[in-house]
C-alpha cells in the first residue's frame, strides 16, 4: 500500500516545519517478518523529513536481524515503531504502529515541540510531573480515524518530554489486536498506565489536561 498525501497537506506541513529550530532525531524500528505497516511507516517518516528544512530531521533506521542490540536497548518489541529524540526530550516519546490519519498531525506537532524546545503544558501541570520519580509507561490505544485520539496521545508524549521516568506511547489498536485484547480496548482513545507489566490505571476517552494529570498522579501513587 502506497501512502498518498495530497499536495495541499504537504504544503501545510512544509509551512509548519519551516519554524523548526533544533534537529529532531527520528529512530525508525522495522521488522521484515512481523510487521503490517513497516513500509508505509517508513514512507511517511521519509516524506516528513523531506518536507522539513534540510538537516532538521535526522532519520535512523534499525531492523531486526541487523540491529538487534539497539532494538533491545530501546525496548522495542512491536513493529513498526518510531522514537522521537531531541534536546528537550527527557523520557521516551514512542509511536507504535503507523502514524496515519489523525495521528499524522500528532507526529508533526511532536516534532515541532521537540525542535522548538517547548513542552506545551501548563506550568502547574509541569510542576506536578516533576513529582514522578518512578518509571511509568503510558500506552494510548488509537485508530487513525479517531478525531479525539491525538489529544490523548499528545498529553502522553508531552509528559514523556518533561519527565525522564515516563514513556509515552501511541499504539495503533488494530495493528496489535493481542495487545488491545489484553487491555480490553473496546473504544478509543484508551489509556493504560503501567509500571513494568503491572496495570496501575486505565481510562477511556480524551481527558482534558487537568483530568489527565490527575489520572497520572493516581497511577504514580499506586506505583512501588
Amino acid at each position: 500500500m502506497s501512502i498518498n498525501i495530497s499536495d495541499d497537506i504537504k504544503h501545510q506541513v512544509r509551512e509548519m516545519l519551516l519554524h523548526m529550530e533544533n534537529t529532531v532525531i527520528a529512530k525508525l524500528f522495522l521488522s521484515d517478518d512481523r510487521c503490517l505497516t513497516c513500509n508505509e511507516t517508513k514512507e511517511i517518516i521519509k516524506i516528513i523529513a523531506e518536507l522539513a528544512p534540510e538537516g532538521k530531521i535526522k532519520l535512523e533506521e534499525y531492523k531486526t536481524g541487523e540491529n538487534d542490540d539497539e532494538i533491545e536497548k530501546y525496548g522495542i518489541v512491536n513493529f513498526p515503531a518510531i522514537i522521537l529524540e531531541g534536546p528537550i526530550v527527557k523520557g521516551k516519546v514512542l509511536l507504535t504502529g503507523i502514524p496515519s490519519g489523525y495521528e499524522f498531525g500528532t507526529i508533526i506537532e511532536d516534532i515541532l515541540d521537540i525542535s522548538l524546545g517547548k513542552v506545551t503544558l501548563k506550568e502547574e501541570t509541569l510542576k506536578k510531573l516533576e513529582k514522578i520519580d518512578k518509571a511509568l509507561h503510558i500506552q494510548v490505544f488509537i485508530t487513525p480515524t479517531c478525531p479525539y485520539c491525538p489529544q490523548a496521545v499528545r498529553l502522553a508524549h508531552k509528559s514523556a518530554m518533561a519527565n525522564p521516568n515516563i514513556t509515552g506511547e501511541m499504539v495503533e489498536a488494530t495493528e496489535f489486536p493481542e495487545l488491545s485484547q489484553k487491555y480490553y480496548v473496546m473504544g478509543v482513545p484508551k489509556t493504560v498506565i503501567l509500571q513494568g507489566n503491572k496495570l496501575l490505571v486505565e481510562f477511556e476517552g480524551a481527558y482534558p489536561e487537568d483530568g489527565y494529570i490527575s489520572k497520572l498522579l493516581d497511577a504514580y501513587k499506586k506505583a512501588k
